[in-house]
């Protein structure tokens, strides 16, 4: 009974020390684009801040993305890049409605300095239920989470749960279907909260759902440099 106590607690202790990590988040820059997507004059408006003339042009073909997201956050150097995800508004039969568009961006002091399109991720990929995009969004603190998670997961399932706190950022890499299971393989860099868990590595862990409900939960392990379990 003891060692599950200790578990336990080391699991919301980990999660409270992830949340307070100070590695750099979405600036309000960025934030202020992504929710400027409603009409071109507004879109524009805002690119004019923070874009030269020849990034403005490219940025330009995003505002067919609506609720962007940001699903990956990398420092290079001094410039913060972002990976972004978004389904597409059909605007003309070249680009066809609801596909899952990536594209990133990086800013440096306060300005987008370059824009790289990725284009539409495969089907597979654009295959993830809303519970499940919810709840890897809610990696902000240990209460959005945990509330997140008490909607999805039953007990036990939370408790395992709550380890995944110390990954920022997670992202779907694999979807599967196994009968009524919908299974995801996710990856995200871990936020380094003691000698037994480094910061800064890719782990990846398997989640199946069944009817909005998560049912498992398997842990992988890091990611080998050659990106095999």
């Amino acid at each position: 009974m003891k060692k599950v106590v200790w578990g336990i607690a080391a699991v919301f202790l980990l999660a409270g020390m992830a949340w307070a990590d100070s590695r750099p988040g979405i600036i309000p820059q960025m934030q202020e684009c992504m929710q400027s997507h409603g009409s071109p004059a507004q879109y524009t408006a805002v690119l004019q801040k923070y874009c030269d003339p020849g990034i403005m042009r490219q940025a330009m073909g995003l505002l067919v993305i609506k609720k962007p997201y940001v699903i990956k956050t990398e420092q290079n150097g001094a410039a913060v890049c972002y990976t972004v995800e978004g389904t597409t508004e059909e605007t003309s039969r070249e680009i066809p409605a609801d596909s899952l568009q990536t594209y990133n961006v990086c800013w440096e002091n306060g300005r987008v300095v370059s824009l790289e399109f990725y284009g539409a991720k495969p089907r597979v990929h654009q295959e993830i239920i809303p519970e499940m995009r919810e709840c890897m969004r809610a990696h902000g603190s240990p209460a959005e989470y945990e509330a997140v998670l008490k909607k999805y997961c039953d007990p036990d399932i939370i408790r395992q749960a709550m380890g995944l706190l110390v990954v920022k950022e997670p992202y779907v890499v694999k979807t599967e279907r196994k009968g009524p299971l919908t299974i995801y393989t996710v990856e995200g860099r871990t936020v380094g909260t003691s000698s037994e868990i480094p910061s800064d590595v890719v782990q990846r862990y398997r989640v199946s759902w069944r009817n909005a409900k998560v049912v498992s939960l398997e842990f992988l392990g890091p990611k080998t440099a050659a990106g095999k379990p």
